[in-house]
């Protein structure tokens, strides 16, 4: 049976640069794809169900390129956490007794924040497999949800008692299952992924297995990258590329502390890069990598991380990116004692990185970013809550002055997931007090958990600094030194 739905709005965003901006458009949608864009007047004898916003925007869904679901439960925890402060307290900490059923909730509460904040696409960096029952679980969350996905098998361990895994094989056999039982290549709704283990955390001939099976499976291959400036954690690009490890489409997170030689490596492999502005600012992580990453022909995407310290839509990551970016520009010229005369980086840059770019990192620029006929329909319309005037620049209005509160209406796939400014398809009533009695359940069994002081910290970090040294020699064992 076949559904039309059509959407029109006071203007339609498409980020098609052949059609650009449609004054009172209007999108055509045929059950999952768009079969018409243009006029509303164009359309108005067609037979649709109709999603009428005389004073809203209509644009691309939105994709976060970086997201952990499985941390959606522990809003603001890390509040006032540096790095090294989350990695041992709340990352190590929480991810060693957190249990299979609480993932679940977890997964599904923070797709659904995803889906509520406009955001159609996320892909998901689910760093806490502690059993096979856990990646089920995030799985099952992310379908339940209804949002498009690259659901990525994290590699990381934790300190999870009783272990499910007793060897690292182990791990990358159940990345294999998960594989076969729940993705297929030709499915562009979900996709899978592995996200690697921290760069320099595991002997390198394990990473290198990591890297290889995620190539052999087909998947998305992601890490997390250069997060800790002045530090050799979370490096080893160097070494990778010695051994042909650094492969087109590897998602590198964040990169802020990486050198120029190292985003040369990063450029010449045809790799992506991603930053979540909040998290990478609060937790000292170093400055934003937009610019070197347009420097050497990357197109950044943008995330949101986790909401344990930051907003949970994209449009307060793409304003607080592109305002610092616009501020780091500045500095050049305030120091030779003038004023800017322009600015370089638009509101539109911004926009593309959360349609466009995130497409391509998502392998489906075909498919989705932009509102283009023959497309996926991934479209949303944004309604500013503050309408008594219409805005002057309506790109400008989305990216600089809304949030999740603005956005009315969702659509995934041709399938409505917001309308009216509420989410439908789910009991909102219920989920609640599940999600509270998964928090209940992690707060309880982290009430036992040892909290590491600075001086504890200091320690915990160079003894994991000097065995991430030991790691990447390992990569020369059996090379000869170059002359």
């Amino acid at each position: 049976m076949t559904q039309r739905t059509l959407v029109t709005g006071n203007l339609v965003i498409t980020m098609d640069p052949a059609l650009g901006d449609i004054p009172h458009g209007a999108v055509l949608i045929e059950n999952e794809a768009i079969v018409g864009i243009g006029p509303a007047t164009q359309f108005a004898g067609v037979d649709a169900e109709r999603i009428e916003a005389p004073d809203g925007i209509v644009l691309p869904g939105m994709i976060d390129s970086h997201r952990h679901t499985w941390l959606a439960l522990l809003r603001g925890i890390s509040g006032d956490q540096a790095l090294l402060e989350f990695i041992a307290n709340t990352f190590y900490g929480i991810g060693s007794i957190l249990g299979a059923e609480d993932m679940g909730v977890a997964t599904l509460v923070g797709a659904l924040e995803a889906l509520d904040a406009g955001v159609t696409s996320i892909f998901d960096c689910c760093d806490c497999v502690n059993s096979p029952a856990h990646a089920d679980a995030n799985i099952e969350g992310l379908r339940t949800a209804g949002l498009r996905s690259v659901y990525a098998y994290g590699m990381q361990r934790y300190d999870f008692q009783p272990p499910a895994f007793h060897h690292h094989r182990e791990r990358l056999a159940d990345a294999a299952r998960v594989r076969s039982e729940y993705f297929s290549a030709e499915d562009d709704m979900y996709q899978m992924g592995m996200l690697y283990s921290d760069f320099g955390t595991i002997a390198f001939d394990a990473t290198a297995a990591e890297i290889r099976q995620a190539r052999e499976l087909g998947v998305h291959g992601a890490s997390h990258t250069g997060a800790a400036a002045g530090s050799v954690l979370l490096r080893g690009l160097r070494e990778l590329n010695d051994h042909g490890l650094l492969l087109p489409g590897h998602l590198h997170v964040h990169c802020n502390g990486l050198d120029e030689q190292e985003w040369k490596l990063l450029g010449d492999s045809g790799a992506h890069v991603v930053t979540s502005p909040e998290t990478e600012l609060q937790m000292g992580m170093g400055l934003l990598p937009i610019r070197p990453a347009l420097r050497h022909g990357i197109a950044p995407g943008i995330g949101t991380d986790s909401i344990i310290c930051g907003s949970g839509d994209l449009f307060g990551q793409m304003r607080l990116a592109l305002q610092h970016q616009r501020a780091m520009d500045s500095l050049p010229v305030h120091a030779e004692g003038r004023s800017p005369l322009s600015i370089e980086l638009s509101v539109r840059d911004a926009l593309t990185w959360a349609t466009t770019n995130g497409a391509r990192i998502m392998g489906l620029s075909s498919s989705i970013g932009s509102l283009t006929v023959g497309k996926k329909a991934d479209v949303i319309v944004v309604r500013p809550r503050w309408n008594l005037v219409r805005p002057s620049y309506p790109a400008a209005s989305v990216v600089l002055q809304s949030s999740a509160a603005d956005v009315d209406t969702v659509l995934v796939n041709g399938e409505i997931r917001k309308r009216d400014g509420v989410l439908v398809g789910h009991d909102l009533a219920a989920l609640p007090a599940k999600a509270d009695a998964a928090l209940n359940n992690i707060e309880k069994a982290a009430a036992d958990l040892h909290v590491f002081g600075p001086a504890e910290l200091a320690e915990f970090i160079g003894q994991v600094e000097r065995g991430a040294s030991v790691n990447y020699a390992q990569a020369y064992r059996n090379m000869a030194a170059p002359n």
